[in-house]
């Protein structure tokens, strides 16, 4: 395995901007050069397609499966199972349970009594629980969103009324059974990382509760009914309701562009059959086709995974529900677990470049960059510029980040008693209060800081790793 350093296990990394982004996407996959500058690229689950070598930029790079491999290679011959633990921490945290689960076996094998080992265990069977009450479930739903004419759909542990109409009823049952996947997804892996990280945490006995809308039309006409603020929001979770609410993003302005703009060329693509110009239109469609359904995907899988984040931190105890002043730990909490788009992969923890950024905007700037400002949601009041506020998200999932990587129980213990703090009405709880717990808890704060801006220096996004590595 010592090959993840030789040029034999490089993956290929295909760096793609669709028309009209702001930002390229990163893709993971196999390429191919033709004779002729033509580029074949394959990424997994999708049909390959080519495209103009000069469309993309392909950079050779060791992929996160190797990076993985190396660490299990390892691990089977030490034979221990911090190793094994080590592993598997890379391996959820590039969204690859099979390849967890292969270390957790290990482990078990290896050591059962082990602490880690028996918390995994634990969480493992909590999330095999059947919840109970889907029909109880169901009526609560019903007429919490006064939606009687959605259908249902049911997983494990979640309970999902949609509106998905007008079409196969193959695709119909494909997109919802997708976004149930990713619920579940994000709900194992939300319990097998706090257990890897000391923290065994109590599972919902109900089942979780969803709202899906087919168009972005109706989901913010539902979302502003309940807050005029959500009419941004790509997606919520309510505390009061306990639901949380999503739609299709293949319905918004710019999915909608880009998809005519397929179609568009799909019409050119067959009047340019049996011209010159006929392979190069082809190709051009074709590559962007595979991009947009990608791109569609990662933006639902975002949105998914931050939100039921909300959900599961507000049903298992971690955190207080709904409670005022402590944006700050919801946001980067969920953030956290969130799963960027337009990376070559992502699971739990994973870098994320959009909140990496906004975290480098924010350590810049003296006048916003004390730890302070951050813990006593001050960076997170309403009037704020818009702009600030995404900055305080980048920076709360930076020291989320951080603290779940080096002191998880102690973050947790925060949460717990953040959730013992007395709310003063609409004034919500005083800065000054947030600051003294938050110390408490922690430390001193400058040095805390220090140490945060040194872990932050060593996180580099997609493409800057790839630089690195295309760099003689």
């Amino acid at each position: 395995m010592s090959c993840l350093f030789s040029s034999d296990c490089l993956g290929d990394f295909l760096v793609y901007t669709p028309p009209g982004a702001k930002a390229a996407i990163v893709l993971e996959g196999k390429t191919k050069l033709h004779s002729g500058n033509l580029l074949e690229f394959t990424y997994p689950g999708y049909p390959s397609v080519a495209m103009d070598r000069d469309q993309a930029v392909v950079v050779k790079a060791p992929t996160r499966l190797e990076e993985y491999r190396k660490l299990w290679f390892d691990a089977t011959k030490s034979n221990s199972v911090d190793d094994y633990l080590k592993a598997a921490h890379v391996a959820l945290r590039h969204g690859k349970l099979k390849e967890f689960y292969e270390c957790c076996s290990a482990a078990y094998k290896r050591e059962p009594n082990h602490p880690t080992v028996v918390r995994l265990v634990e969480a493992r069977a909590k999330i095999k629980t059947p919840v109970q009450g889907f029909a109880e479930t169901e009526t609560k739903l019903r007429s919490i969103t006064k939606l009687a004419s959605m259908k249902v759909a049911k997983s494990e542990h979640y309970l999902l009324l949609h509106d998905i109409d007008g079409e196969s009823s193959a695709s119909r049952a494909s997109r919802v059974s997708k976004r149930l996947e990713r619920l579940e997804t994000v709900y194992e892996s939300f319990f097998l990382k706090f257990a890897l990280n000391g923290i065994v945490l109590e599972a919902p006995s109900e089942p979780l509760m969803v709202l899906l809308f087919s168009e972005e039309k109706d989901y913010l006409r539902y979302a502003t009914q309940l807050d005029p603020q959500l009419q941004s929001a790509a997606g919520f979770w309510s505390p009061k309701d306990n639901v949380s609410v999503f739609y299709d993003r293949s319905s918004t302005d710019e999915m909608r562009l880009l998809t005519a703009l397929v179609e568009e060329m799909k019409r050119a693509k067959l009047q340019a059959r049996g011209t010159t110009l006929s392979r190069e239109v082809a190709q051009q469609t074709n590559s962007l086709e595979l991009m947009v359904k990608i791109l569609k995907d990662e933006l639902d899988a975002e949105v998914v995974s931050h939100e039921a984040t909300h959900q599961l931190a507000g049903n298992t105890g971690l955190m207080p529900r709904g409670k005022l002043g402590l944006s700050w730990a919801h946001e980067g909490l969920a953030c956290y677990f969130e799963t960027p788009s337009g990376v070559s992969s992502g699971g739990v923890g994973a870098l994320n470049p959009r909140r990496l950024q906004g975290y480098r905007r924010l350590s810049g700037d003296p006048s916003r960059s004390r730890m302070e400002f951050l813990v006593s949601d001050y960076l997170f009041d309403p009037k704020m510029p818009s702009s600030s506020v995404v900055d305080a998200y980048g920076g709360a999932w930076a020291l989320t980040h951080f603290l779940m990587e080096t002191d998880a129980p102690k973050l947790t213990e925060y949460y717990r008693r953040c959730a013992e703090l007395t709310v003063e009405a609409e004034a919500g709880i005083p800065r000054a209060k947030l600051i003294e717990l938050f110390s408490d808890v922690f430390g001193d704060m400058a040095s805390l800081e220090r140490e945060l801006r040194e872990h932050m220096r060593d996180q580099k996004t997609d493409l800057e790793r790839l630089r690195e590595a295309a760099s003689p």
